[in-house]
């Protein structure tokens, strides 16, 4: 489980949404502090080494398209990246994504893609993390949820935990009211994983300024599979209600 929930985190899970007006009830100075701990914990949390994974992103929006997708993890000190490069694919030009995350300080973001199927990525420039709600490959995952952007957001709050996909999670409320679409973030985080020294998150919720739920990400319970005795990621899943598109990211696991 622990093998699973780092490379999610490390990797691709990064993924992550979010919502609008609190609500009626504000957090307590409990639940505000309990909060910080917890993204502490969720920043703190880096790949046990350099590693390298291929899977497929699978966009269904007026029809299906499939996108080739390597995810690469470099890890030096407290610092790693993540490299994200999509190939040419159902009409869609290849792109580059270069995360560099460290835990005392934001996310820096490279970011290129590709002025025609046909042709190379340029070399990757800064792209600001409020510039970043921009959608990876034509998926439904954008930049900033590939970063999980949403633990460096100003207000944080955990609130009563709930069951999720059968785990006992923490729930953080994210909130930047500043965002652009996407203010509020509800997301749910496996306690055991937190406990054990690492962050899993199994479900994530973005809601606008209305509070009306605008994307999901989930794991699913299918999500997982295990190959030679360990519990790898299969696939995971993010929902754009708004437009009514979904997005799976399925993983070339290795055969039993």
């Amino acid at each position: 489980m622990k093998h699973l929930l780092t490379v999610c985190a490390a990797a691709f899970v990064s993924i992550f949404l979010a919502c609008g007006a609190r609500g009626a009830d504000a957090p307590s100075q409990d639940q505000i502090a309990e909060g910080q701990k917890l993204v502490q914990a969720l920043r703190a949390t880096r790949p046990e080494g350099n590693s390298e994974i291929r899977g497929t992103l699978i966009i269904s929006h007026d029809g299906k398209k499939r996108v080739p997708v390597v995810c690469k993890v470099v890890v030096q000190g407290d610092t790693w990246q993540t490299f994200y490069d999509s190939k040419a694919g159902d009409g869609i030009p290849a792109e580059r994504l270069i995360i560099t995350h460290t835990v005392s300080a934001p996310n820096k973001y490279l970011y290129a893609r590709a002025p025609s199927v046909d042709a190379s990525v340029p070399e990757p420039k800064p792209i600001p993390a409020e510039q970043a709600n921009i959608p990876f490959a034509h998926s439904d995952f954008w930049l900033t949820d590939l970063g999980t952007e949403f633990i460096f957001w100003p207000q944080q709050a955990r609130l009563k935990g709930e069951l999720r996909l059968g785990r006992d999670c923490y729930l953080l409320e994210s909130i930047n009211p500043t965002a652009p679409e996407i203010k509020r973030i509800k997301s749910f985080i496996d306690k055991e994983s937190v406990e054990q020294g690492f962050a899993g998150i199994l479900v994530a919720e973005g809601y606008d300024a209305n509070s009306k739920l605008v994307k999901e990400f989930s794991l699913h319970g299918s999500s997982f599979k295990k190959v030679n005795g360990q519990w790898q990621l299969e696939k995971m899943t993010i929902d754009n209600k708004r437009l009514r598109s979904q997005t799976q990211l399925k993983f070339d696991l290795p055969k039993e």
